[in-house]
């Protein structure tokens, strides 16, 4: 059976393994008693263990409670430690907590998401997390020193038997020519945190610079200066304000809100195309990976007759481009006689799969608002004299597809489809066609030997 391509992609998305349980997100406390509760290693033949137990936390941190963000869309939890103002991160010394960890499977550390990693080497540089609903522990890897060899001599002399065995095998009998046995000390580290209050937080911002928590969603200069380096918990988010929470090292918590124009300070490139009624102009940021690229992270919208921000839009995926960035294209996408704001989105990786991200104008609103449809469709294409959209794809290089839309009721519907790729064996190519009838989509296929 065939499937729309945008549907298969959202069926490989979700298919493998469930995700794992993530944490509540809120306030946790440090489990005063955790940390005394580590399980014993287990020595092996000839060895012999005198277990200790240490703190993970580094004394200088200063740690008692640490915030969780939790985020379903990514299947992804944000831990901060609230570690004291004067702690040093160094992943070369004790001092080798990060105060910030993202997980599970988080590698993907940068300048605006510096967050660590958690024991993806499995070899102890880097601090190793469980967790269940409400609970986490901290713990590095065990450390173990070797302290002596205890011989033990033999008891009676070897039989003939074990002397053949022992001169042929090297195995001989402890019994009759002793043994030895290796003395460590093996250290274990871990802390433990329990959930002490509930809360919403989506994610977490870390501040690059200083900037104001304001009192309340004004753009004045009112409210608490928060420091460069630190980090708040996320409860909403809006293009224009971050509603947050500071954290303090109690565990108590202040309530904010951030100006997001304060914290981003892209380089605006004003947009040739326009509507009567606004202009744009679209923010980038430099991109991390390359100098001459830019990635496009914001989209102001300007009245066209006083050229004041009415809208600015942000949140949205894009890759990074390179030249002048007059990108912006206007297009009625959904054919309701309003112009609407095509802008880059992602490339998909090698080959035609890229997407736009796409604000439909809300004429009740007079505001743009993002459209997830029509922005997870790859290679878009609007026909304004058919009143259809079409995308395509391609997975490799000869499997190709299509599909075709049109608007029923304000939403898309799928009404023709075209699919071709080799088949399992190779001998042949199959083409599948898909046309919508009495409201269900019907398919065909047509086999035709491949070219040699």
């Amino acid at each position: 059976m065939t499937y729309p391509w945008a549907a298969l992609a959202l069926a490989l998305a979700s298919a493998g393994a469930p995700a794992a349980e993530l944490l509540q997100p809120g306030i946790y406390r440090l489990d005063p008693d955790a940390w005394r509760q580590a399980a014993p290693a287990i020595p092996a033949a000839g060895e012999a263990f005198e277990q200790r137990v240490e703190h993970a936390l580094p004394a200088d941190a200063k740690v008692r409670v640490a915030f969780v963000s939790r985020d379903p869309q990514r299947q992804r939890n944000t831990l901060v430690f609230v570690t004291d103002p004067g702690y040093r991160y160094d992943i070369n010394s004790e001092n080798r907590l990060c105060p910030a960890y993202a997980f599970p499977d988080w590698n993907d550390r940068s300048d605006a998401q510096p967050y660590c990693r958690t024991n993806i080497n499995g070899d102890g540089s880097e601090a190793a997390f469980d967790w269940s609903a409400t609970q986490f522990t901290v713990r590095w890897n065990d450390r173990k020193r070797a302290t002596g060899t205890e011989r033990i001599p033999p008891r009676r002399k070897p039989t003939a038997e074990e002397a053949g065995a022992c001169a042929i095998s090297d195995v001989c009998a402890p019994e009759a020519y002793g043994r030895s046995i290796r003395h460590y000390e093996v250290t274990h580290r871990r802390d433990g945190f329990v959930l002490q209050q509930a809360r919403d937080y989506t994610d977490v911002l870390y501040l690059p610079i200083d900037v104001v928590a304001q009192r309340e969603p004004v753009p004045t200069s009112a409210g608490e200066p928060l420091k460069a380096g630190s980090y708040v918990a996320v409860v909403s988010r809006t293009p224009a304000w971050f509603q947050i929470e500071r954290i303090a090292s109690d565990g108590s918590s202040a309530p904010g809100w951030i100006d997001r124009d304060a914290l981003s300070r892209p380089e605006w490139v004003a947009q040739t195309a326009t509507t009567p009624a606004f202009r744009f102009r679209l923010g980038f940021e430099r991109s991390e990976g390359d100098d001459e690229e830019r990635v496009p992270s914001a989209i102001e919208v300007l009245d066209a007759s006083t050229g004041k921000r009415v809208q600015i839009l942000r949140d949205f995926d894009a890759d990074p481009i390179s030249g002048a960035g007059d990108v912006l294209q206007v297009v009625d996408a959904n054919f309701d006689g309003y112009p609407d704001i095509l802008a880059p989105g992602m490339s998909g990786g090698a080959g035609p799969n890229s997407t736009d991200t796409v604000f439909l104008f809300d004429p009740v609103s007079r505001t743009f608002v993002h459209d997830a449809a029509l922005s997870g469709l790859p290679q878009l294409s609007i026909n304004a004299a058919q009143r259809t959209v079409t995308s395509s794809a391609r997975n490799g290089c000869c499997a190709h597809a299509s599909e075709t839309y049109r608007y029923r009721d304000g939403s898309l519907e799928l009404f023709e489809s075209w699919e071709e790729a080799p088949s399992a064996d190779g001998e042949s190519v199959e083409t599948t066609r898909g046309v919508l009838r009495n409201g269900r989509m019907k398919y065909s296929t047509v086999r035709r030997p491949a070219e040699r």
